[in-house]
């Protein structure tokens, strides 16, 4: 099994709800970036529970924490780091967040589960399997949006506002989507996210072949993913 399968079923097996965040959900929404560590949230009050279970079961242990801290991986301080002691040929880092760092609370209500074989996926997902896709739990794309532009407003966490600029160009929002899918989100995020939309055209690198965004190549691929599960 993954690691994703791994903490998936430990996790399940003890009744807490688990989610997957960071790139893992970047790549889910069309934005490609390199996985280095798996990120997961669990429910406020879980999170000590969440990493003993992970340990006890046999297949983490602790970590040291993430041994350069700036403004990349500020964010990460403070919350438990592990690694696998289940991979033969190498150890995978992963770190467990709380759901309310990413206004992922009460989780059951704001995420999804991949089931169907044939569900539409980014491209940037090519990589995982049916089943490694079946085991994940993943953030639905508005809250974990509003989330992160949240999360950059309180703390000023530059991953966080990197994460809005990227989840907008990998899905080509829009004016209209923000109408239909953040009608309740805070004045503030909601011009963030606005802000942000209106800056598509600035992102975009002239020498891409890519003609919508910055990662979405033309109008198909733009219609595409909005057939990914989650956008709506």
């Amino acid at each position: 099994m993954t690691p994703i399968e791994v903490v998936n079923r430990v996790l399940g097996g003890c009744g807490i709800a688990v989610c997957s965040v960071g790139e893992l959900v970047l790549n889910y929404y069309n934005v490609p970036r390199a996985i280095y560590e798996l990120e997961f949230c669990v429910s406020r009050g879980y999170l000590v529970l969440a990493a003993a279970k992970l340990c006890l079961s046999g297949n983490f242990e602790p970590c040291d924490p993430e041994p350069t801290i700036n403004n990349y991986t500020e964010y990460k301080r403070g919350f438990p780091r592990l690694r696998t002691t289940f991979l033969p040929d190498r150890q995978q880092t992963i770190i467990i967040f709380t759901a309310h760092v990413y206004g992922l609370e009460p989780l059951a209500e704001k995420t999804l589960t991949i089931r169907a074989p044939d569900c539409h996926v980014s491209k940037e997902m090519d990589g995982f399997n049916a089943e490694e896709m079946a085991a994940m739990t993943l953030p639905r794309l508005a809250p974990y949006l509003r989330g992160q532009a949240a999360k950059f407003l309180s703390t000023r966490d530059d991953m966080a506002m990197i994460a809005v600029e990227e989840l907008i160009d990998g899905m080509d929002l829009d004016e209209g989507w923000v109408s239909d899918q953040l009608q309740d989100c805070e004045p503030a995020a909601r011009s963030l996210i606005l802000q942000n939309i209106a800056n598509k055209p600035f992102r975009m690198d002239h020498f891409s072949e890519n003609t919508i965004t910055c990662f979405v190549r033309d109008k198909e691929e733009a219609e595409y993913v909005k057939s990914i599960a989650g956008y709506m």
